[in-house]
């Protein structure tokens, strides 16, 4: 589990320039190396015996908690019983699962396509939606993140992260997010798809409003374009319901889902889709293909995670109910460096007063052994994605450790 002897200057020495020297440094002087050694529940634990309340989970891939113990012991029997397994072939664990996301997804979302990661899904879905429509104009909300490949990178609103990259692909559009009038004004019978996620995760935290999805809807019928909804971080379970999108009663043409489908165990994403999109290939069903995509073991871990999700809903929205107290409680109390939080479900974005408050506040954390994250599109939001298991305990840590910084944030 823990090696003492495993200090973070020493794994600089030993280790630090397999991973880059400069990258290494610099995560050094900012205060926020952590060597892992060890994960279990809301917690994680580095090389020299330090506990985290881990308040990030990697955007939600450890949701069910680190090392779930139904994920674990899921896993732990596929490895005994299954075998690997080909992407050229079937079986009932790929069976089971895909039937599981059809049940759970909305209405006629039938069909998947599996995928390794989340920014390989939204690519796919992203070639599905071109090779339908004949089209190729992409329109997506702009500070966006939907990952760092080809076509996922495009779409990137962090410049920093996309300019030493580019060129990169032609015809993608970024409008206001959550603004249907600048939709309305882009979209067009060139427009292959409109991709969006149900919040802006990365960015604000900020959700639309109630009418914004069905009008999204209404012009992507209207113009003939698909509707892909990224559910990469709203999904399995963070905003409340299983999908972000169930908020507003919307089908989609796609719903991309990785992170927490992975139960923290097992890299796993895929696409659901309506049946007809995927019919498009004909008698040409390898038009697509990835090596590691849904093993069979993977089947297992991800159709457990979703399973667990829907047992720990209910009791992780009653308990996000009492996190959103502590944290409006907070922000009446510190309100000259909080300004306001936003919650949907169990996530939460702390609004601050500027970009150094907000890196602040996360660092202060960090060094008080609680995660939570920040964005380089917008440092003053930094936000939380508690593991769906958190009780009274962690909320009461998580607050003492916040009003400690706070207090020094003035």
């Amino acid at each position: 589990m823990t090696s003492p002897t495993l200090t973070s200057e020493r794994f600089i020495e030993q280790y630090g320039r397999f991973f880059g020297g400069q990258r290494i440094a610099t995560i050094h002087n900012l205060g926020y190396l952590l060597v892992e050694a060890w994960g279990e529940g809301s917690y994680i634990f580095d090389a020299e015996g330090k506990r985290y309340l881990d308040f990030w989970n990697v955007g939600g891939v450890n949701s069910l908690g680190h090392r779930n113990p139904a994920v674990v012991a899921a896993m732990e029997e596929a490895t005994r019983t299954q075998d690997y397994g080909s992407l050229f072939f079937f079986s009932e664990a790929k069976g089971r699962l895909a039937e599981t996301l059809a049940r759970t997804t909305p209405g006629r979302l039938e069909a998947t396509l599996p995928a390794v990661t989340g920014s390989e899904a939204v690519d796919q879905s992203i070639k599905m939606a071109r090779g339908t429509t004949g089209r190729t104009e992409i329109l997506h909300g702009d500070h966006g993140y939907h990952g760092v490949t080809g076509f996922s990178l495009t779409m990137i609103g962090a410049a920093d992260m996309r300019e030493w990259a580019e060129p990169l692909i032609p015809d993608f559009r970024a409008v206001r997010y959550g603004d249907i009038e600048s939709l309305r004004e882009a979209i067009s019978e060139r427009t292959a798809a409109v991709l969006l996620e149900p919040m802006r995760t990365d960015y604000d935290g900020r959700a639309p409003d109630a009418d914004y999805f069905p009008e999204v809807r209404r012009l992507c019928d209207e113009f003939g374009a698909k509707l892909i909804i990224d559910e990469v971080v709203t999904g399995m379970g963070r905003m409340g319901y299983m999908w972000g999108i169930d908020h507003w009663g919307v089908e989609p043409d796609m719903l991309i889902t990785a992170k927490g489908l992975s139960g923290g165990m097992y890299p796993i994403s895929a696409v659901v889709m309506r049946p007809e999109i995927l019919d498009f290939w004909g008698a040409n069903p390898y038009r697509n293909i990835s090596s590691y995509a849904w093993s069979n073991i993977g089947a297992v871990v991800a159709r457990t995670a979703i399973e667990e999700t829907e047992r720990l809903l209910s009791q992780a929205n009653e308990m996000g109910n009492r996190l959103a107290a502590v944290l409006d409680d907070l922000a009446a109390r510190y309100s000259g460096a909080l300004r306001s939080v936003r919650r949907t479900g169990m996530l939460y974005a702390l609004d601050f007063r500027d970009d150094p408050a907000g890196m602040l506040f996360m660092l202060g954390m960090f060094q008080r052994g609680v995660i939570v994250v920040g964005s380089s599109q917008n440092m003053a939001v930094p936000k939380l994605y508690p593991p769906l298991i958190i009780g009274d305990e962690q909320i009461a840590e998580f607050a003492e450790k916040a009003e400690d910084t706070l207090k020094t944030l003035g």
